[in-house]
This record gives structure tokens, C-alpha cells and sequence, in this order.
């Protein structure tokens, strides 16, 4: 029976053959290692930073700078041009008013781009966010979409810096006569102030005792709408027996706000050894 042609090449060539085969093989494992190479060489558009922070108080307006690479590109003449839209977040997209569109080339790989962040002045404080991609208007090179996120920090309209202020702290006893152990009250009085918009948010007044047996701590202090303020802190007539300069009490007030706490000057009230002379006291004298 007479052979195949195929069979009869193979018999008068077999090296051919092996060739052909040895080529085949070649090229099925060189060929994934050649597309990898070419998706690893693709050109990339990078951002620096890739994500932007600002602070921004209602109505001003700052810039925020990003530098715009092109790199890895595989073309002689590279080129890239491109805008950035908006995909996700937060923020509004009319408080961005920078340069949206970016070209890039072989000559010019890199450019800052100046983001406007400009905050209505009755913007609502608080953090907010948004995702920008790369939109492809025209290129030589196969890039992939790339995202900047870009983070707002909007401050309140108004900001309290300043504690409150205590004034005209006045006490209606300096000392106190009255018979051995007796409880007393003393009234204090005084006016505290806070920036308008600063409102208090806690008062109150503490009382300390030479003998440490009637201290008190953070007592809640009432202040009127005008920031004014009376109490009766109550006291004992009461001093050891070789206590010659008296038992010492000392008063002061204290309030909070957003910038902190404000405190008064120090009141002092004494049980003397011997009845003195009533008068009135003023702390600021």
C-alpha cells in the first residue's frame, strides 16, 4: 500500500518536522510572556498627591495644587489629554472651579494643576468628599481611568476662640462672727460674659476649706440671661484652738464654652480668732 505525502515528507525530512513542532511550542509559551510585557509597559497617569485635604471656612476661597504625571509611555511622540468628571461623593461638584482639563506629551510629562475650592458663604460646616476620573478626550497610548479623591473640611461660620470672662466678684462677708460651730451662709455674687455666639455651656463654683472637712467640688452655678450670678455658700463658724490667724475659706467660680474654661479671681472668707467688724469685700480691691 503506498504512503501519504505527509508521511513520505516526513520520512525524507524528519528534522523538518521537528522544527515545526519545536517552533510551535516556542511560540505558545513566548507569546502570554510578550502580552504581559506589553500590559506591564502601558503608559499611567499618576497624581500627587492622589488625594487632596482642605479646610475651608463659608464664603472663602483657597487652592489646592496636584502635580499630573504621564509615565511608562510606549509611543515615540506620546501624547495625553484628558479632562476629570466627577463620579462619586459628597461635595458639590460648583465648589470645584480648577482646571479640569490636563495635556500631557512627551515634552511635558508632568503639570501642577490648581484646584479652586470655592464654599458658598452659607455652606453648611462638616467634611465632605468626592471621586474624580480621568475622562479620555485624545491619546496615542492605552491608559486605564484613574481616580483623585479630593476631602473638604467646611468650618463653622463662626469659630469661638475666647473662655468666659468673670467680673465684679463680690463677697457680702470677709469674715465671719458668729457663735463657735454655727452653720452660715455667705452670699457671693458676680457677672460672667462669652463672646456673642459663644454660649456657656456649664457653670458652676467650688469651695475649699483650710481644714479640708467642707470642701466642695464643682457645685452647679446659675447664671442669669444678663450673666449675672448670686449664691449662698454655705460655711461653719467653726476653728481650732491654735488656729490664731483663722480658718480659711476660699470661693471661686468657674464656666465653660467651646474655646475652654473661664475662671473667676480667688474669694476669701475667715473665721477669725476674735469677733471682727462686718464690711463687704471685693475681690478686685
Amino acid at each position: 500500500m503506498q504512503s501519504t505525502g505527509v508521511s513520505q515528507a516526513s520520512k525524507k525530512n524528519p528534522d523538518s518536522c521537528q522544527a515545526l513542532w519545536t517552533m510551535s511550542l516556542l511560540l505558545l509559551l513566548v507569546l502570554p510572556l510578550f502580552l504581559m510585557a506589553t500590559e506591564a509597559g502601558a503608559a499611567k497617569i499618576s497624581f500627587e498627591p492622589n488625594e487632596l485635604n482642605a479646610t475651608v471656612a463659608p464664603g472663602e476661597v483657597v487652592t489646592v495644587p496636584v502635580a499630573v504625571t504621564l509615565d511608562d509611555t510606549t509611543a515615540p511622540n506620546s501624547y495625553a489629554s484628558f479632562s476629570l468628571s466627577r463620579v462619586d461623593g459628597t461635595l458639590d461638584p460648583k465648589w470645584i472651579n480648577g482646571q479640569l482639563y490636563v495635556s500631557l506629551n512627551s515634552w511635558y510629562k508632568t503639570r501642577q494643576v490648581p484646584f479652586l475650592v470655592k464654599v458658598p458663604a452659607d455652606a453648611k460646616g462638616g467634611k465632605y468628599k468626592s471621586v474624580f476620573r480621568t475622562v479620555w478626550l485624545r491619546s496615542n497610548e492605552q491608559v486605564d481611568p484613574v481616580d483623585l479623591v479630593i476631602n473638604v473640611e467646611v468650618g463653622d461660620t463662626f469659630a469661638c476662640n475666647q473662655t468666659p470672662i468673670f467680673e465684679d466678684i463680690y463677697s457680702a462677708e470677709e469674715t465671719i462672727n458668729a457663735r463657735n460651730n454655727k452653720e452660715v451662709a455667705i452670699d457671693l455674687s458676680g457677672s460672667v460674659s462669652s463672646p456673642d455666639g459663644c454660649d456657656i455651656d456649664e457653670a458652676w463654683f467650688e469651695l475649699t476649706d483650710e481644714y479640708g472637712e467642707l470642701d466642695q467640688k464643682k457645685v452647679d452655678l446659675e447664671i442669669n440671661d444678663d450673666g449675672n450670678f448670686s449664691v449662698a455658700v454655705p460655711m461653719v463658724a467653726s476653728r481650732k484652738g491654735e488656729d490664731k490667724d483663722g480658718r480659711l475659706y476660699t470661693v471661686k467660680f468657674f464656666a465653660e464654652n467651646d474655646a475652654g474654661v473661664g475662671e473667676s479671681p480667688v474669694t476669701s472668707v475667715v473665721v477669725l480668732h476674735d469677733n471682727g467688724k462686718k464690711r463687704g469685700h471685693d475681690s478686685k480691691k
